[in-house]
């Protein structure tokens, strides 16, 4: 009897295991989870305490909760410091998908690894190559190991895009409120009150902040650096800087705001030129040859029908 197939059966069994595992890890009732919870639910008005939120969660769950957070620890442990950090940010700013952590998104990573390299010792089984085999292991594994951070940052280039696009029209939003006679964190709120998005959930966060005692520099600046957006992090310090000088806070913001409407034109402009170069190739390989068909082909039928009979 062969062993292969018995391994292959096991590493399928922990990769499924290590998936389910992983999820509801990522779930976990530790105190940062709980805290950001909290933050959260504040913002939307809906502040509760930390003992509240646990007992909303169902029975299975909090009777589960030692084992899977023994298990999210081992994986903290796993995950280097800095690559925590850097997953921490990723998710906080693409809004936390599927409820994971550091520790879940590194628990996905080897599960995905263990289900692609199974299934690559599977490929290499039926081809009864050794070497195949391996070949399909190590591809299994990288790709495991790859795909979920790809996931990640396709999330992150996303809500990075949809702030960008939304970031001219929320400024016009506080520069007119400023120019009613609000002040910025009114301004802000207002912005807040009347429009959605993933633009407004960081300025309520960065408002929640400054409401529970934070420096509204350090606040602000936080709240631009994640986003990733340079012109955005530039507005923030022209803000901080306009308070210190006493320059009008709402002609900074309009100006700042016109000047990414002009900026995000040119960018349409240069992604239409582009289009043209990228069109070329599927009209060359595509439309060309089939024009070609339809056009010589009777002519070549009738060349070689001539040719035949004589």
């Amino acid at each position: 009897m062969s062993v292969i197939p018995i391994i292959v059966g096991l590493a399928a069994a922990v990769g499924v295991w290590l998936v389910a595992t992983g999820v509801r890890s990522t779930r976990t009732g530790d105190a940062a989870s709980l805290a950001r919870q909290r933050l959260a639910r504040q913002e939307l008005g809906l502040g509760q305490s930390a003992i509240a939120l646990a007992l909303e969660k169902p029975l299975g769950e909090r009777l589960t909760s030692p084992i899977r957070s023994w298990f999210s620890k081992q994986m903290k442990r796993v995950t280097p410091a800095g690559q925590a950090a850097n997953f921490q940010r990723q998710l906080d700013f693409a809004g936390n998908p599927l409820g994971l952590d550091p520790a879940g998104v590194q628990t996905i990573r080897i599960a995905s690894a263990a289900a692609l390299g199974t299934i690559g010792v599977g490929l290499g089984v039926l081809i009864g190559s050794t070497v195949a085999l391996v070949i399909f292991l190590v591809l299994g594994l990288a790709l495991g190991f790859y795909l979920p951070i790809a996931w990640l940052n396709q999330l992150v280039r996303e809500r990075r895009a949809e702030i960008e696009a939304a970031l001219p029209n929320a400024l016009d939003v506080i520069a007119i409120s400023m120019e009613a006679g609000l002040g910025l964190d009114r301004a802000a709120e207002q912005l807040v009150r009347h429009q959605e998005g993933p633009l407004t959930l960081l300025v309520a966060r960065a408002l929640r902040e400054i409401e529970l005692g934070r420096p509204r520099a350090d606040a602000l600046e936080e709240m631009a650096e994640a986003t990733g957006i340079e012109d955005f992090v530039a507005l923030i310090r022209s803000i901080l800087h306009a308070e210190r000088t006493g320059v009008p806070i709402a002609r900074t913001i309009a100006a700042h705001a016109a000047q990414m409407r002009v900026k995000r034109r040119l960018k349409i402009r240069v992604e239409a030129a582009r289009a043209s170069l990228k069109i070329l190739l599927p009209t060359v390989g595509c439309v060309f040859p089939t024009l070609w068909l339809i056009i010589l082909g009777p002519a070549l039928l009738v060349v070689l029908t001539i040719q035949s009979r004589h």
